[in-house]
């Protein structure tokens, strides 16, 4: 209960003033009630606060009176007697007129509150797609939930086809049409699945501000790959033998040698083949994770896509190239090490990926400036292929020698489908090891008779 102090304050302002700065906190709330202004009461608390209130009854309802209690201020805030009882004096003629104080202090606050909302709402109405741009690249570099390069190939995606251009316009002014004037450039260039990859990426961006309240919802959500570079293809460009092509691979060891491929690179599309594993994968590869007592190379989670660790089975194939490629740069402790050591320690896989590309161009294509002189040494009879290419054909070529699709996937660190995902965490590697070496002796009954250049 609070303590009743039946003592008044003194008519004086002055000297109430006076008696209120020596009155001291007790164990509980004290209330101290003024002599001039009817219902205004000093609360002292228990921790020294003095704070003003005024007492007021207002009628609710059909007759039914009810009592109130409204603060003024704090005493050690600087209201002092004098203001307390001229602002009690006002309230109490306008309670007369049929205002309530409280009922006042809620309309404020409500309308505090619907101001601050519109603020937030005009600051974010300012909101650029480059402020949100860059919280998707926090996002994106996030070490947990990010992406492996850290964000760097989608933020340079959007750099390149949006922000350069959009980049200081608010979000929430930014609309569809903007959206394709970015995009119908690379869609007339013909790279249909880079306007995918952008409106992806754009898409993603866009599905954060919703989320993070910078818009209320994305102008793009209805939005998918029909409307902007269809469907992407699923390319089965592979270099070994089916049912319905001949087999290239033997043009590609007969041609390898002489195209201009530093021995490195050569020997790296060598274990491409003869391991069917990713290019990222090998280039991040280091010598001490390969075994050539055991014929086995371990690539980490940290090197793998999908962040699952592999152990790869060195075929005789695999193993040769691979010793063959440790005799250049075994010394590094890197397998594809870089030359510029200073930015990374190892090669990016597009230094091959690039090379190779460079290398299939028509003979008679003009000599571009800094260029390879060797501009078409790596055409095969079906026309361009990839690096990753290999990695299709060494699962193509597993399937021609009627190794089972799961075996496949296991080879190729690809996770399986359904509940098998969720419950299935061991390997198959002795038929893992049998499928490796199916594949290693069919690329060795090619590949022996023709060596790499030096």
């Amino acid at each position: 209960m609070a303590v009743k102090n039946k003592a008044l304050l003194p008519r004086s302002a002055d000297s109430a003033d006076k008696y209120i700065s020596k009155q001291l906190p007790s164990q509980k709330d004290a209330y101290i009630q003024d002599s001039t202004v009817t219902g205004l009461v000093l609360r002292v608390t228990p921790s020294g606060r003095k704070v003003w209130h005024l007492r007021y009854t207002v009628q609710v309802g059909s007759g039914q009176w009810v009592g109130r209690k409204y603060s003024l201020g704090a005493f050690c805030e600087g209201l002092r007697t004098r203001s307390a009882r001229e602002q009690a004096e006002t309230w109490r003629v306008r309670i007369r007129q049929g205002e309530d104080p409280q009922e006042e202090k809620k309309k404020q606050a409500e309308q505090r509150k619907a101001e601050h909302l519109l603020e937030i709402e005009r600051k974010q109405a300012l909101r650029t797609l480059n402020d949100v741009a860059t919280v998707y690249a926090a996002q994106l570099a996030n070490k947990k939930k990010g992406h492996k390069d850290g964000g760097t190939h989608a933020m340079t995606i959007l750099h390149n086809h949006l922000l350069d251009r959009f980049g200081t316009i608010p979000i929430q002014e930014f609309t569809r049409q903007d959206f394709f004037a970015a995009i119908d450039p690379v869609l007339e260039a013909g790279h249909n699945s880079m306007a995918n990859t952008v409106m992806s990426y754009t898409k993603a961006m866009f599905k954060l501000a919703v989320k993070r309240e910078f818009i209320e919802y994305s102008v793009l959500d209805c939005l998918d790959k029909a409307d902007v570079g269809g469907k992407d293809k699923i390319r089965n460009r592979v270099l070994c033998a089916t049912r319905t092509k001949e087999d290239e691979l033997e043009d590609l060891y007969r041609i390898l040698p002489e195209s201009g491929l530093s021995l490195n690179l050569q020997c790296s599309v060598h274990i491409l083949l003869g391991t069917g594993c990713r290019g990222i994968e090998l280039f991040k590869g280091r010598w001490d994770h390969v075994n050539f007592a055991t014929n086995t190379w371990l690539i980490p989670d940290e090197n793998s896509k999908n962040t699952d660790p592999i152990i790869i089975y060195l075929s005789e194939y695999s193993k040769k190239w691979l010793s063959e490629l440790h005799k250049l740069t075994g010394h590094t402790g890197w397998i594809m090490p870089s030359i510029k050591s200073e930015e990374r320690p190892y090669m990016l896989p597009k230094v091959l990926s690039k090379a190779v590309c460079e290398r299939q161009r028509a003979p008679d294509a003009p000599q571009k400036k800094g260029r390879t002189k060797n501009h078409s040494t790596l055409i095969l009879p079906d026309g361009h292929w990839t690096v990753h290419d290999l990695r299709r054909t060494a699962a193509t070529q597993m399937q021609m020698l009627e190794v089972t699709p799961d075996i496949i996937d296991a080879c190729q660190n690809h996770r399986p489908l359904g509940v098998r995902r969720r419950y299935q965490h061991g390997h198959s590697m002795d038929q893992m090891r049998v499928a490796w070496d199916l594949l290693g002796r069919s690329l060795a009954a090619k590949a022996d008779v023709y060596q790499p250049a030096g």
